[in-house]
Formats: C-alpha cells, structure tokens, sequence
C-alpha cells in the first residue's frame, strides 16, 4: 500500500505532467513514471512551483479553470495551497525574526 507521501509525490507528478503538456514541452520520462505508478517516487514541487511562476496569468486560467478536466481543478487547488503554505511561512519568519 503507498504511503501518503508517495501518493502525494505521485499527484504532483501528475500535475506536472499535465502543465508540461499543456505548455507544448516534453514530459521527462521519469516524471511520466512517477505520475504513472508509486514504484518511481520523484520529487518535483520546486520544478512545478517555478514552471507555474513563469506562466501567464492568463494560460494560469486557462490551465485551472477553463479546463474541466480533474486535473485543471486539482492543479488550482494544489496551487492555491502552495501560494497559502508560502505565505504562512513569510508570516512565521517575520514574526520569528
């Protein structure tokens, strides 16, 4: 059974690989193996987050919630908890600080 980390590294693989597609770029084949099984667990949140940070606003929308697809929907919600998970850590360093 995987563990919750796994799965968690696998769907970020798979949000990856749905942005990459959608940009026109090639899917590395080991992120292609992480989305698709959790024998290959890869680490690719930074890779995501900076793709993310480099894309228009506007192919953003479109990507998240034009799209109705799962992935569209899950893309903006892992986003949305990304950009609330760096905003408590900004938070946190400046009242610790």
């Amino acid at each position: 059974m995987a563990t919750n980390k796994e799965i968690q590294l696998r769907k970020t693989c798979q949000l990856y690989a749905f942005v990459l597609e959608h940009l026109g770029h090639e899917v590395p084949e080991m992120i292609e193996e992480c989305a698709q099984d959790f024998e290959y667990p890869v680490e690719c949140a930074k890779e995501l987050i900076a793709l993310l940070e480099a894309t228009d606003r506007k192919t953003l929308d479109i990507m998240m919630h034009s799209n109705a697809t799962s992935l569209g929907r899950d893309l903006a919600n892992w986003w949305q908890m990304q950009k609330e998970a760096d905003e408590l850590r900004k938070a946190i360093t400046q009242t610790c600080l």
